[in-house]
């Protein structure tokens, strides 16, 4: 799971803050929790409780990031006046055929 959520991290980086949040916040929370079950092999259990609730600081942080862009989508379903921000970054980076045009124009 954390490796899956680790490509929804990378795919969400040209949409907008609340998805990089929640797939960043589910990326370690399957990190950290399998870092918690690992110490408990080894016989670390404070350690391994330590993580777990590190862990769940980490889904609850995903778990908000959903209920806001949730909301944000509810309004913006209704057609709500106002708007709540969910931090638009798809200018950062440029999408692939936006490069290949620019490749074309300027060789051209």
């Amino acid at each position: 799971m954390a490796l899956m959520s680790l490509i929804y991290l990378i795919c969400a980086l040209r949409t907008n803050i609340v998805f990089v949040t929640i797939f960043f916040g589910l990326f370690m929370t399957f990190v950290v929790l399998a870092a918690s079950y690992w110490q408990i092999g080894s016989g670390h259990v404070a350690v391994a409780a330590k993580l777990q609730i590190a862990s769940g600081a980490f889904a609850f942080l995903a778990c908000m990031a959903g209920w806001w862009i949730f909301f944000a989508q509810m309004l913006a379903s209704v057609d709500f006046p106002y708007q709540i921000p969910v931090g638009d970054i798809s200018h950062l980076i440029r999408s692939g055929t936006s490069r290949a045009q620019d490749k074309e124009r300027f060789s051209a």
